[in-house]
Protein backbone atom coordinates (compact mmCIF):
# COMPACT_ATOMS: atom_id res chain seq x y z
CA UNK A 1 0.00 0.00 0.00
CA UNK A 2 1.47 3.39 -0.97
CA UNK A 3 1.23 6.61 1.02
CA UNK A 4 -1.81 7.93 -0.88
CA UNK A 5 -3.71 4.69 -0.34
CA UNK A 6 -2.76 4.60 3.34
CA UNK A 7 -3.95 8.17 3.84
CA UNK A 8 -7.20 7.49 1.98
CA UNK A 9 -7.93 4.45 4.13
CA UNK A 10 -7.17 6.40 7.30
CA UNK A 11 -9.42 9.28 6.23
CA UNK A 12 -12.31 6.91 5.52
CA UNK A 13 -12.06 5.33 8.96
CA UNK A 14 -11.81 8.62 10.84
CA UNK A 15 -14.69 10.21 8.93
CA UNK A 16 -16.89 7.21 9.73
CA UNK A 17 -16.00 7.46 13.42
CA UNK A 18 -16.76 11.18 13.43
CA UNK A 19 -20.14 10.62 11.82
CA UNK A 20 -21.09 8.24 14.63
CA UNK A 21 -20.40 10.72 17.44
CA UNK A 22 -23.46 11.88 19.36
CA UNK A 23 -24.54 15.51 19.55
CA UNK A 24 -23.93 15.42 23.31
CA UNK A 25 -20.37 14.26 22.70
CA UNK A 26 -19.79 17.01 20.14
CA UNK A 27 -21.20 19.69 22.44
CA UNK A 28 -19.10 18.55 25.39
CA UNK A 29 -16.00 18.42 23.19
CA UNK A 30 -16.60 21.97 21.92
CA UNK A 31 -16.74 23.36 25.45
CA UNK A 32 -13.57 21.52 26.47
CA UNK A 33 -11.77 22.72 23.33
CA UNK A 34 -12.74 26.29 24.18
CA UNK A 35 -11.48 25.92 27.76
CA UNK A 36 -8.08 24.50 26.81
CA UNK A 37 -7.70 26.70 23.73
CA UNK A 38 -8.41 29.93 25.59
CA UNK A 39 -5.89 28.91 28.24
CA UNK A 40 -3.31 28.55 25.46
CA UNK A 41 -3.95 32.10 24.35
CA UNK A 42 -3.04 33.59 27.71
CA UNK A 43 0.63 33.10 26.77
CA UNK A 44 0.25 35.32 23.67
CA UNK A 45 0.72 39.09 23.53
CA UNK A 46 -2.61 40.90 23.74
CA UNK A 47 -2.30 42.12 20.14
CA UNK A 48 -1.52 38.68 18.69
CA UNK A 49 -4.06 37.51 16.09
CA UNK A 50 -5.31 33.94 15.79
CA UNK A 51 -6.80 31.99 12.93
CA UNK A 52 -9.59 29.45 13.29
CA UNK A 53 -12.07 27.88 10.92
CA UNK A 54 -15.83 27.45 10.53
CA UNK A 55 -16.23 23.76 11.18
CA UNK A 56 -18.24 21.15 9.34
CA UNK A 57 -20.94 19.38 11.40
CA UNK A 58 -18.75 16.34 12.04
CA UNK A 59 -15.58 18.30 12.86
CA UNK A 60 -14.55 19.43 16.34
CA UNK A 61 -16.56 22.63 16.83
CA UNK A 62 -14.27 25.64 17.18
CA UNK A 63 -17.09 28.23 17.43
CA UNK A 64 -17.07 28.51 21.27
CA UNK A 65 -13.30 28.99 21.32
CA UNK A 66 -13.44 31.70 18.65
CA UNK A 67 -16.35 33.40 20.41
CA UNK A 68 -14.40 33.45 23.66
CA UNK A 69 -11.33 34.87 21.93
CA UNK A 70 -13.41 37.59 20.28
CA UNK A 71 -15.06 38.45 23.60
CA UNK A 72 -11.59 38.85 25.10
CA UNK A 73 -10.73 41.40 22.40
CA UNK A 74 -8.67 39.15 20.13
CA UNK A 75 -8.82 39.44 16.35
CA UNK A 76 -9.88 36.14 14.81
CA UNK A 77 -9.37 35.26 11.13
CA UNK A 78 -11.08 32.39 9.32
CA UNK A 79 -10.51 31.16 5.76
CA UNK A 80 -12.56 30.99 2.64
CA UNK A 81 -11.66 29.27 -0.62
CA UNK A 82 -10.66 31.48 -3.54
CA UNK A 83 -9.65 29.35 -6.51
CA UNK A 84 -7.04 26.88 -5.28
CA UNK A 85 -6.04 28.98 -2.28
CA UNK A 86 -7.32 30.22 1.06
CA UNK A 87 -8.10 33.88 1.75
CA UNK A 88 -8.30 35.03 5.38
CA UNK A 89 -11.13 37.20 6.70
CA UNK A 90 -11.62 38.79 10.11
CA UNK A 91 -14.60 37.15 11.80
CA UNK A 92 -16.74 37.67 14.88
CA UNK A 93 -19.73 35.66 16.14
CA UNK A 94 -22.87 36.63 14.23
CA UNK A 95 -21.06 37.82 11.10
CA UNK A 96 -22.79 36.66 7.89
CA UNK A 97 -21.53 33.52 6.18
CA UNK A 98 -22.21 31.63 2.97
CA UNK A 99 -21.83 28.02 1.93
CA UNK A 100 -18.56 27.65 0.05
CA UNK A 101 -17.67 25.31 -2.82
CA UNK A 102 -17.02 22.39 -0.44
CA UNK A 103 -20.14 23.01 1.64
CA UNK A 104 -18.13 24.72 4.37
CA UNK A 105 -19.37 27.95 5.96
CA UNK A 106 -17.32 30.86 4.70
CA UNK A 107 -17.05 34.53 5.76
CA UNK A 108 -18.08 37.35 3.43
CA UNK A 109 -15.75 40.17 4.48
CA UNK A 110 -12.62 41.49 2.76
CA UNK A 111 -9.47 39.40 2.80
CA UNK A 112 -6.59 40.47 5.05
CA UNK A 113 -2.99 39.32 5.41
CA UNK A 114 -1.65 37.08 8.16
CA UNK A 115 0.59 39.68 9.81
CA UNK A 116 0.71 39.45 13.63
CA UNK A 117 -0.81 35.95 13.71
CA UNK A 118 0.44 34.14 16.81
CA UNK A 119 -1.53 30.87 16.63
CA UNK A 120 -3.20 29.07 13.75
CA UNK A 121 -5.87 26.58 14.81
CA UNK A 122 -6.06 24.09 11.93
CA UNK A 123 -8.65 21.50 10.99
CA UNK A 124 -7.56 17.96 10.25
CA UNK A 125 -8.37 14.32 10.79
CA UNK A 126 -5.43 13.00 12.81
CA UNK A 127 -1.90 13.71 13.94
CA UNK A 128 1.05 11.45 14.70
CA UNK A 129 3.49 11.68 17.63
CA UNK A 130 5.93 13.67 15.46
CA UNK A 131 3.29 16.31 14.64
CA UNK A 132 2.57 15.04 11.11
CA UNK A 133 -0.94 16.25 10.25
CA UNK A 134 -3.49 14.27 8.24
CA UNK A 135 -5.71 16.77 6.42
CA UNK A 136 -8.87 16.29 4.42
CA UNK A 137 -6.93 15.79 1.19
CA UNK A 138 -7.79 18.97 -0.71
CA UNK A 139 -4.35 20.53 -0.31
CA UNK A 140 -5.64 23.99 0.64
CA UNK A 141 -3.83 24.12 3.96
CA UNK A 142 -0.70 22.51 2.52
CA UNK A 143 -0.48 25.37 0.04
CA UNK A 144 -1.29 28.01 2.64
CA UNK A 145 1.24 26.73 5.17
CA UNK A 146 4.01 26.41 2.60
CA UNK A 147 4.30 30.22 2.59
CA UNK A 148 4.36 30.58 6.39
CA UNK A 149 7.62 30.41 8.41
CA UNK A 150 8.14 27.67 10.97
CA UNK A 151 7.29 28.63 14.54
CA UNK A 152 10.98 28.35 15.46
CA UNK A 153 11.73 30.92 12.74
CA UNK A 154 9.21 33.46 13.99
CA UNK A 155 6.05 32.08 12.39
CA UNK A 156 2.80 31.30 14.21
CA UNK A 157 2.30 28.24 16.37
CA UNK A 158 0.43 25.63 14.32
CA UNK A 159 -2.18 23.77 16.37
CA UNK A 160 -4.35 21.02 14.90
CA UNK A 161 -7.82 20.65 16.48
CA UNK A 162 -9.00 17.07 16.96
CA UNK A 163 -11.05 14.72 19.08
CA UNK A 164 -8.99 12.97 21.74
CA UNK A 165 -8.68 9.60 19.99
CA UNK A 166 -7.36 11.21 16.79
CA UNK A 167 -3.86 11.72 18.22
CA UNK A 168 -2.59 8.40 16.91
CA UNK A 169 0.56 6.28 16.68
CA UNK A 170 1.60 7.34 13.16
CA UNK A 171 0.43 9.32 10.13
CA UNK A 172 1.91 8.51 6.68
CA UNK A 173 4.09 11.44 5.63
CA UNK A 174 5.06 12.96 2.29
CA UNK A 175 7.69 15.55 1.43
CA UNK A 176 5.19 18.43 1.29
CA UNK A 177 3.47 17.62 4.62
CA UNK A 178 3.90 20.39 7.19
CA UNK A 179 4.25 19.25 10.77
CA UNK A 180 2.25 21.06 13.44
CA UNK A 181 3.58 22.29 16.76
CA UNK A 182 0.73 21.03 18.94
CA UNK A 183 -2.65 19.32 19.02
CA UNK A 184 -5.68 20.75 20.83
CA UNK A 185 -8.21 18.12 21.89
CA UNK A 186 -10.96 17.99 24.54
CA UNK A 187 -8.34 16.32 26.76
CA UNK A 188 -5.92 19.23 26.59
CA UNK A 189 -2.87 20.29 24.57
CA UNK A 190 -0.19 17.92 23.25
CA UNK A 191 3.07 19.67 22.36
CA UNK A 192 5.11 18.30 19.45
CA UNK A 193 7.57 21.16 19.10
CA UNK A 194 10.47 19.33 20.73
CA UNK A 195 9.98 16.03 18.93
CA UNK A 196 12.09 14.90 16.01
CA UNK A 197 10.14 14.55 12.72
CA UNK A 198 10.06 11.10 11.13
CA UNK A 199 11.41 10.60 7.65
CA UNK A 200 8.75 10.81 4.90
CA UNK A 201 7.21 7.49 3.90
CA UNK A 202 7.80 6.54 0.28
Amino acid sequence: MNVHQAKARMRTGIRAARSSRSEADRSSAAQSLAYHGLNMLTDLPVDAVLTGYLSLPTEPDLDPLMAGASAAGRRVLVPRIEGRDLAWVEFSPGDPVRSGPLGIREPLGPAVDLASVGVMFLPGLAVGPDGCRLGQGGGYYDRALSAIPEHADGGPRLVIVLFGDEVIDAVPAEEHDRHVDAALTPLGVTDFSRREPQAPTR
